[in-house]
């Protein structure tokens, strides 16, 4: 079968994609791992309107079982491994997105981690982001055994104990509060002179009394035997060095754009996320949008990734009637041109 789209990934982004999409009654498919991604690890959002203080959890339950009211094919539990672009016709141009002239007739296909293939004549990438790495000693040794990425998921696991928090973002921010629920104390370290979370969390850390703010310091090792024991804390300001005492490390830095199934399909950042036109979302590559945490956007919220997808979902839909036009006039011309008139 030949779907109109493919859409990847089953987060903000992705899901909001599939709702435009199956509202559009295009023949979609849309693969995902699962229908939570990064939005579930968090704890509360209170900036979704309508929503006040919703788990991230429960906001994507919502988000599922509303996809899941529409007409479109899901293919659950499944990571694309593959893209491939295929001309259809015979002399088909495959040139980049940004031309004036019509569609090309080229088609995509979507390889999974089943074996499985799947075609369409265009795509929504919305693979999201994965949380990145300190890339010290000691992180991949104690991952699971004090080194989480996952406050919400890990918090409980640290009752009574001391633990550090490396990062100054939302995120950092977030996880110190999910902690304060839990730990006896938390170190919260920004390797930059400022907290870059918002003022309303950071009022929210100094109220629970139990996290220490540490600015210009850094995680230089993880130590331990079997499990997390401490870490190596390098000041930039004093230039010393210092061995904290704690039981956990959450690491809170980032993300790193999941691109890589990709290839050289489409142009990408020096951080590996896809350059899309932040007006319609459209890749370097005609009949190929991105959406969400995986492209190259300044701030990387939950309301503005469900944006981001409609708006590749509709400029998809906007291509798609484009390159219906295009083959009836082109079918026309055939048929005509068998008569003598």
């Amino acid at each position: 079968m030949l779907y109109d789209l493919i859409i990847i990934g089953g987060g903000p982004a992705g899901i909001t994609a599939g709702i435009y999409a199956a509202r559009k009654k295009l023949n979609t498919l849309l693969i995902a791992k699962d229908f939570f991604g990064q939005t579930a690890k968090t704890g509360e959002i209170d900036n979704w309107p309508g929503s006040p203080k919703i788990s991230g959890g429960a906001l994507m339950q919502n988000f599922e079982k509303h996809l899941k009211n529409f007409a479109l094919g899901i293919k659950e539990n499944q990571t694309v491994i593959s893209v491939k672009q295929e001309a259809v016709q015979e002399g088909a141009s495959l040139l980049p997105a940004g031309r004036s002239e019509a569609p090309s007739s080229a088609s995509f296909v979507v390889r999974i981690e089943s074996g499985e293939s799947f075609e369409a004549k265009a795509l929504v990438v919305c693979s999201g982001a994965s949380p990145k790495r300190l890339g010290v000693p000691g992180e991949d040794k104690f991952t699971g055994k004090g080194v989480s990425f996952c406050s919400l998921c890990d918090a409980p696991f640290f009752q009574g104990k001391n633990v550090a928090v490396a990062g100054g973002g939302n995120s950092a921010l977030e996880a110190a509060l999910d902690l304060a629920k839990y730990a006896d104390k938390i170190y919260l370290l920004e390797a930059g002179d400022f907290l870059q979370g918002d003022p309303l969390l950071q009022d929210s850390l100094k109220q629970t009394g139990k996290v220490e703010i540490r600015l210009n310091q850094e995680i230089k090792e993880i130590q331990g035997k079997t499990m997390v024991e401490g870490a190596m804390v390098f000041d930039r300001s004093s230039q010393k060095t210092e061995i904290i005492a704690v039981a956990g490390v959450f690491v809170e830095i980032g993300w790193t754009a999941q691109s890589d199934f990709l290839g050289d399909l489409l142009s990408k950042n020096e951080r590996g996320e896809i350059i899309a036109d932040p007006e319609t979302g459209q890749t370097s590559l005609e009949g190929v949008w991105a959406a969400g945490d995986c492209v190259n956007a300044k701030y990387k919220q939950i309301l503005l990734a469900s944006a981001s997808g409609a708006r590749a979902a509709l400029s998809a839909y906007e291509y798609l009637n484009k390159l219906k036009v295009k083959n009836d006039e082109n079918n026309f011309n055939k048929i005509s041109g068998n008569f003598n008139f």
